[in-house]
C-alpha cells in the first residue's frame, strides 16, 4: 500500500454510498462517494448539515445505489473505510468512474486523505476530491494523490462569514496545471460586484479556468436561485475573464438522487 508505515490516521466519515455524480463538469458518472464529517464554514444553503457535525455513527450504503444504510461507529482507519470501499465496488461490478471525496469538508483531514487517496490510486481507483478551496495548505498536501479538483468559490453572499477571496487565489494557484473546475452556487442575492472580483481573480492567474455557475437548489426559505436573465447574463460576463463558463444546476436534486 502506497502508505504504508507508522500508525495510520483515523477520521469521522458521515456516509458511503453510490451515486451519479450531480454537479459540475463530470455530472452524470457513477461514483463511489465519501462523505467526511466536519465543515469550518456555515454556508447559508448548506444542503448536508449532518456532515457539518464531527459527531455521529457513519451510514454505509447495504448495495450500492439502494438508498438502505447501516451505522458503523467513528472515527475509521483507512484500512477499515478502505474494506468497506472495496465491497461496494465488488458489489456494483467497478461500474464506478472514480471515487468521490466530499463533504462537510475533506482537506480538514489532509493527513488521511493522502493515505486514503494513494491507496486508492494503488487500486487502480481515480480520485475526485470535492472541497470549498479555503484551504490551501491542506491542498498542497493532497493534491499529488488526487486525479480531479472540483473547487467550490464561496462567495461572500452565501455565507454567514465570508472568507477573504485571497485562500481562493492561493488554491487557484496550486491547481493551475491539474484537472480542476470551479463551482460557483449563486443566488437571488448574488452582486454583480462579488462575482467580478472573484471573475477577475480567476482570470489573473489563467482564461483556461473552467468555471461552472450552479444557480442554488432552494433547500429552505433562506437562499433562491437567481432568474434565467441573471444567470446568463452573469455568463456573459465570465467570459471575458475566463475561456469555459457554463450553467449547470444540481443535477441529482432533479432527478431525485442521493
Amino acid at each position: 500500500m502506497a502508505a504504508a508505515g507508522g500508525s495510520q490516521p483515523r477520521a469521522p466519515i458521515c456516509e458511503v454510498f453510490t451515486s451519479a455524480q450531480g454537479e459540475g463538469l463530470l455530472v452524470g458518472v457513477r461514483q463511489l462517494f465519501i462523505r467526511f464529517r466536519g465543515c469550518d464554514l456555515d454556508c447559508l444553503y448548506c444542503d448536508t448539515p449532518q456532515a457539518r457535525r464531527t459527531t455521529g455513527s457513519c451510514q454505509i450504503e447495504k448495495t450500492p445505489g439502494s438508498g438502505k444504510f447501516a451505522p458503523r461507529d467513528n472515527p475509521l482507519s483507512v484500512d477499515e473505510l478502505l474494506l468497506i470501499i472495496e465491497r461496494l465496488i465488488s458489489a456494483d461490478n467497478h461500474a464506478q468512474h472514480s471515487i468521490a471525496l466530499t463533504g462537510g469538508e475533506p482537506l480538514l483531514y489532509p493527513g488521511y486523505l493522502i493515505w486514503l487517496a494513494a491507496s486508492l490510486r494503488d487500486l487502480g481507483q481515480r480520485v475526485y476530491l470535492e472541497t470549498a478551496g479555503h484551504l490551501p495548505e491542506a491542498l498542497a498536501q493532497v493534491i499529488p494523490e488526487v486525479d480531479w479538483v472540483a473547487m467550490d468559490w464561496k462567495l461572500p453572499s452565501t455565507l454567514a462569514e465570508p472568507i477573504p477571496t485571497s485562500r481562493w487565489v492561493e488554491s487557484l494557484h496550486i491547481v493551475q496545471h491539474r484537472d480542476c473546475f470551479i463551482k460557483m452556487v449563486v443566488t437571488d442575492d448574488t452582486s454583480e460586484e462579488e462575482l467580478l472580483e472573484a471573475f477577475r481573480a480567476m482570470g489573473s492567474i489563467t482564461r483556461t479556468f473552467r468555471l461552472v455557475l450552479q444557480p442554488v437548489t432552494p433547500i429552505n426559505n433562506t437562499c433562491r436561485p437567481p432568474d434565467a436573465d441573471a444567470l446568463l447574463r452573469w455568463q456573459a460576463t465570465a467570459t471575458i475573464f475566463l475561456d469555459d463558463v457554463r450553467i449547470i444546476p444540481q443535477c441529482h436534486r432533479i432527478v431525485g438522487c442521493r
